[in-house]
């Protein structure tokens, strides 16, 4: 059994004299069908963003530890106050 991880249904192509896999472009061997393959969908997990408002602006806390804020502060020298205490 072959294994394709793909987000879209796999197809089998022939070029060249050679077998393989689309979209992933993996080489099978020849005469290869659709039964042969196992398709498994990649798991998309969506970010986590926490959003807070201070006084009057945003902050913006990604899942990746990054913290944004929407003040000029920020806008102009990527560091404020406000995003500081969020770290």
């Amino acid at each position: 059994m072959i294994e394709v991880f793909t987000p879209v249904p796999p197809a089998l192509t022939e070029i060249h004299g050679k077998t393989y896999v689309v979209p992933s472009w993996q080489e099978v061997a020849k005469g290869t069908t659709l039964d042969m393959i196992s398709w498994q969908r990649p798991v998309f997990v969506a970010p986590t963003i926490i959003t807070k408002h201070v006084s009057k602006y945003i902050i913006t806390i990604y899942a990746d530890g990054r913290v944004t804020c929407d003040c000029p502060g920020y806008t102009f020298r990527r560091k404020c106050k406000h995003a500081d205490a969020e770290r």
